[in-house]
């Protein structure tokens, strides 16, 4: 009968294709010390927790800033934890207009970043192990319809095992998995010789910028974990996204006038009828983008562009002059000038129209970002797995059809980034919550795959 070892071994060559790159492990006294102390200490991981999701660190809008003291002292709460530990510390306010600004990045030079400052730590090993950034934002979505929650959604309420909350998944509950594994492992007198730095970072939820900043301060390592919800599995791949707006033209008249002259001789034109060439285009493309091979991907959805925002009209009897139309569209990673391909279809279907050939429609950008993937045989990937396996776990590795933080770390700092972490489900909506069991399984699998990659004594 085959042992636990060799059902691993055989495990892990079909898994590698007959390659083995893993690397073997059986938890040694160290380990087991530091998962015991995690289960010792479940109680410090809700409560910190609970205390994050305290302060009410909602997103500015577009055109928005951040308000309130509530930003600050959850980053000053969070320095102050890091300080205790030994970590060597910055703390910084984000100045969008000196950011380096490139296709791709999202920067928004114009947006105000004030009063959301990011903390970085940095706790050095005994230099001979590989360098480890953990990162995670402590921005949350906002709550919207406050009668949809059944519990406080700034108060971490505990109930049937779960703690609920903005940001108790997405990714509050992230921040408290990678700061208690590193603080257990601490208290358990494991030594790292490799160099950690941990990133608490604004702005993950609208432009990426705070970790933008980090990785153009020059914050790099060997690998990183972002600890966003993946349901325990292994993050690798996200989707990039651009944005526009789309501007279809008519030309004002009197509704009640009866029938209206042709427009070439002044007649009156329904930009609301034209927008619905628009729509329908903006339709094709997507129906075309869901079957073309450089669409597809393993791990992915292909590439979409959706219709969010219209805006028409002014006057329930005055023909409309003017459509606005936003659009969104996610599109997997390597995607060459995203937009491009959405300008040409509409300017194609126009020229089918003569009043849009003649009067075509405007395009206006509000910005794209890069999708990001990391190879799949990247040393990070199977520290990660054995560390779960050793937990009984069995992760799968998966995408996000949306995009995170480590779009800058694998692109702009080519740092191969992961994450892992609790249930996504409810993140974004009403009573989000994170799910006790998991948040544990998460700090424990963070923990050992800390310790496995930068080494300890």
């Amino acid at each position: 009968m085959l042992s636990e070892k060799e059902k691993k071994v055989l495990r892990l060559i079909d898994d590698n294709q007959g390659e083995l790159i893993g690397e073997i492990y059986m938890l040694s006294e160290k380990e087991k010390k530091v998962l015991r102390l995690i289960d010792d200490n479940q109680g410090e991981l809700i409560e910190y927790l609970r205390k994050l999701i305290s302060f009410e660190t909602v997103t500015p809008s577009s055109g928005g800033k951040a308000e309130g003291d509530d930003y600050k002292e959850l980053q000053c709460f969070v320095y102050e934890t890091l300080k205790e530990m030994g970590f060597t510390l910055d703390m910084w306010e984000v100045d969008p207009s000196t950011l380096e600004n490139f296709p791709g990045s999202g920067v928004a030079p114009e947006r105000d970043l004030s009063n959301m400052p990011v903390v970085v730590g940095e706790l050095k090993g005994q230099g001979k192990g590989k360098s480890l950034i953990l990162n995670g934002h402590y921005d949350v979505v906002p709550v919207g319809m406050i009668e949809n929650w059944s519990h406080d959604p700034f108060k971490g309420e505990i109930e049937d095992n779960k703690i609920f909350g903005r940001g108790a998944c997405d990714m509050k509950g992230g921040i408290a998995t990678m700061i208690e594994a590193v603080k257990l492992i601490q208290k358990a007198g494991v030594k790292l010789d490799g160099d950690l730095i941990v990133q608490t970072v604004p702005e993950e939820e609208m432009s990426c910028m705070g970790t933008l900043a980090c990785c153009q301060k020059g914050y790099k390592a060997d690998a990183a974990i972002i600890p966003e919800p993946t349901d325990l599995n292994v993050l690798v791949a996200m989707r990039g996204n651009v944005g526009g707006t789309l501007t279809v033209l008519g030309r004002a008249g009197h509704a009640d006038e009866g029938v209206q002259p042709h427009w070439s001789v002044g007649g009156a034109v329904n930009a609301i009828s034209k927008s619905v060439k628009m729509i329908q285009a903006l339709e094709e493309l997507t129906e075309e983008w869901r079957t073309r091979p450089d669409k597809q991907h393993k791990l992915l959805n292909p590439d979409v562009v959706l219709p969010t925002v219209i805006r028409g009209g002014e006057w329930s009897v005055t023909y409309p002059e003017k459509v606005e139309i936003e659009f969104n569209a996610p599109f997997v990673p390597g995607t060459v000038n995203p937009g491009k391909e959405i300008e040409e279809k509409i300017m194609s279907v126009a020229a089918t129209d003569p009043w849009m050939k003649e009067h075509p429609p405007k395009i206006e950008s509000s910005g794209w970002m890069y999708g990001a993937e990391i190879d799949e045989n990247e040393p990070i990937i199977h520290t990660a797995i054995e560390a779960s396996r050793e937990l009984d776990i069995e992760p799968k590795l998966t995408g996000m059809d949306s995009l995170t933080d480590a779009i800058h770390l694998i692109n702009y700092s080519k740092v191969p980034t992961i994450s892992i972490g609790v249930d996504i489900s409810t993140a974004h909506k009403a009573d989000e919550f994170a799910d006790i069991g998991q948040l544990i399984k998460a700090t424990k699998v963070i923990a050992l795959t800390i310790m496995r990659w930068c080494g300890y004594s």
